[in-house]
């Protein structure tokens, strides 16, 4: 395919999909617009046309990463048939040891949003979408009597509090912390704040 052809036809989630790999390999602040277009055998001008400037470019694959992580969150879980099964399903794909987020890729966003006030928007708007849907598993969990917290949104925020700390020390200092304490710490805390089993939040199935 020539390179015209290929630019006709490339979608922006071709784009953001690519400047996603990119920030995970080398980071936010080595990223050039170049380095995607070269990624994916097109002119620069594309990138340009499409997001205009590198931090519109990168804002909008936070947002799309995101997104997709909430699309396969709510495809793993449903047809569930427990508040329980939901929740161990999705603590296993949101903390460190499990896939979600592309830790790599968030860790990268935390730190470069202190100076970046744009990237600092989308990332607050995601980790609230993030928290939203965990609160409303914790939500139908205490309704059918399956946990007990008076404060599911508190519950929330602390539950991912935690993950997000396990995630730094997971990630960041790799080959410190084992993965199967980290994911033990995290099953042991969140059955203290909704009172369940902590054998109950192991992988299931």
């Amino acid at each position: 395919m020539s390179r015209t052809r290929k630019e006709a036809g490339l979608r922006r989630e071709e784009i953001l999909r690519a400047t996603v790999t990119q920030i995970e390999s080398q980071g936010i602040h080595a990223l050039r617009m170049s380095d995607v277009a070269h990624a994916l055998s097109v002119s620069p001008a594309l990138i340009v046309y499409h997001f205009q400037t590198k931090e519109a470019l990168i804002a909008e694959a936070f947002t799309w990463a995101a997104q997709q992580d909430l699309d396969h969150l709510e495809e793993l879980c449903a047809g569930l048939p427990t508040a329980l099964d939901k929740l161990s399903t999705a603590l296993e794909w949101y903390a460190p040891t499990g896939r979600a987020k592309g830790w790599r890729l968030w860790i990268e966003g935390w730190a470069a949003a202190l100076r970046d006030p744009e990237l600092r928007q989308v990332g607050r708007e995601v980790d609230l979408r993030w928290k939203e849907s965990l609160i409303a598993i914790i939500q139908d969990g205490v309704h059918s009597g399956e946990f007990t917290t008076a404060d599911p949104r508190g519950a929330a925020w602390r539950i991912t509090a935690l993950l997000d700390g396990l995630a730094v020390q997971t990630i960041v200092h790799r080959g410190i912390q084992n993965r199967d304490q980290s994911a033990a710490w995290a099953r042991e805390f969140v059955a203290r704040e909704l009172a369940v089993d902590p054998a109950a939040l192991a992988r299931r199935g």
